[in-house]
C-alpha cells in the first residue's frame, strides 16, 4: 500500500501513513497507467456555435431578435424620443406565401 514517510519541505509537513492492503479499495489505482487525454472544450464549443442552424432554430432566433427590437422601440417611444431605425425587421426573412416542392430527379431509363 502506502509507505510510511515524513518529510519537511517549503515549511510544510508531508505525512504519509501505512494502510494495509485489506483497507485499500481494489479500484483505487484503476486506470493509473493510462495517460491523461486533454479535451479541447473551446474547440468543441466553437464547432457547436458555428454549425449550420436548422430552419426551426433560425426562426426561433429571428423571432427572439424581433421581440427584443420591438421592446427596445417601445422603451424609446416611452421616453418621448422620436427615433426610427431599420433594425432586424427590415432584414428579417419574410415567410413565403408560396409552397415549393423539391424537384424530382429525372431517372434515366436505359
Amino acid at each position: 500500500a502506502v509507505v510510511s514517510t515524513q518529510s519537511t519541505g517549503c515549511g510544510r509537513l508531508l505525512k504519509c501513513l501505512y494502510i494495509p492492503m485489506s483497507r485499500v479499495h481494489k479500484d483505487t489505482f484503476k486506470g493509473a497507467s493510462r495517460p491523461f487525454k486533454k479535451i479541447d472544450w473551446q474547440g468543441r464549443a466553437r464547432v457547436e456555435r458555428n454549425r449550420v442552424k436548422t430552419s426551426e432554430e433560425q426562426q426561433k432566433s429571428v423571432k427572439r431578435l424581433l421581440k427584443k427590437e420591438k421592446d427596445r422601440r417601445r422603451k424609446i417611444a416611452a421616453l418621448g424620443i422620436d427615433y426610427e431605425f431599420p433594425g432586424y425587421a427590415a432584414v428579417a426573412p419574410k415567410p413565403s406565401s408560396k409552397t415549393t416542392f423539391p424537384e424530382e430527379e429525372e431517372m434515366d431509363v436505359a
